[in-house]
């Protein structure tokens, strides 16, 4: 993985978990830059297989890539890795009680050279810091608790609060066909930076935090190890991953 003052890649166990399932990866080229973040799920280790499958469904064959990538390009790269990385898990899920239940939540991010691709399944989650020094939220989580705010069930504040706050509608692995990849698409021009990052971070850490370590002067590697540290300071009750691009 390339790192520079521009670019990191973070995940740390937590304080409170045995292993760590959560997986951060990034890398530029000359083609594009290829970011992602995984959150894997299932016991006796396998949440850290589950998402070692999908970061490396997709940084293997786009380290092979040979053209810049355009929206079109990276949304069909996407799908056809997530749908392949998809079907390696589920069969894997199948395959005996130790893999039962295995799956990973994913949130990537393509560069090319005019836009930059989101997409996601599950809940980690793309930010932005926009022209404006404001920190917004680009994805959208696939939970439970985001269906019933939607539809005027339950309020902002109480998604914080809902006893099913962490329950997933999506994820990779989990059904024999991947579907309801969230897709989006931002103007390169339109950001200062970007930041993945899994439930690790943001349940722990508050918007408000995050945006001030961000507008931090600091290279993006000091960033993802500040926001690591403010979940750990939080309790660290989860794995956490983190990963940062800046223009």
């Amino acid at each position: 993985m390339e790192t520079n003052e521009k670019i990191a890649a973070l995940s740390d166990i937590g304080l409170r978990r045995k292993n760590n399932e959560d997986a951060a990866y990034a890398i530029k080229n000359q083609y594009g830059v290829l970011l992602i973040v995984a959150d894997g799920m299932g016991g006796h280790r396998k949440g850290e297989v589950a998402s070692k499958i999908v970061v490396d469904s997709l940084s293997i064959p786009f380290s092979g890539e040979h053209k810049v990538f355009n929206t079109r390009r990276a949304k069909k790269f996407y799908k056809k890795h997530m749908k392949k990385a998809n079907n390696e898990i589920y069969k894997m899920s199948l395959s005996g009680d130790e893999y039962r239940e295995m799956g990973t939540t994913a949130v990537s991010c393509i560069i090319g050279d005019k836009e930059s691709t989101i997409l996601s399944v599950g809940d980690s989650r793309c930010y932005i810091i926009d022209n404006d020094g404001l920190l917004k939220q680009v994805s959208k989580d696939q939970t439970y608790v985001e269906l019933l705010f939607e539809s005027g069930k339950i309020s902002k504040s109480e998604m914080a609060t809902h006893p099913q706050k962490n329950l997933l509608i999506n994820a990779v692995g989990i059904n024999p066909d991947l579907t309801n990849i969230e897709e989006f698409v931002l103007p390169n021009d339109s950001y200062r930076a970007i930041l993945l990052c899994s439930d690790g971070l943001y349940n722990m850490v508050s918007d408000e935090e995050i945006h001030a370590v961000m507008m931090e002067e600091l290279t993006a590697n000091e960033k993802a190890k500040a926001l690591i540290k403010k979940a750990l300071d939080a309790g660290g009750n989860d794995n956490v991953a983190v990963v940062i691009w800046e223009n």
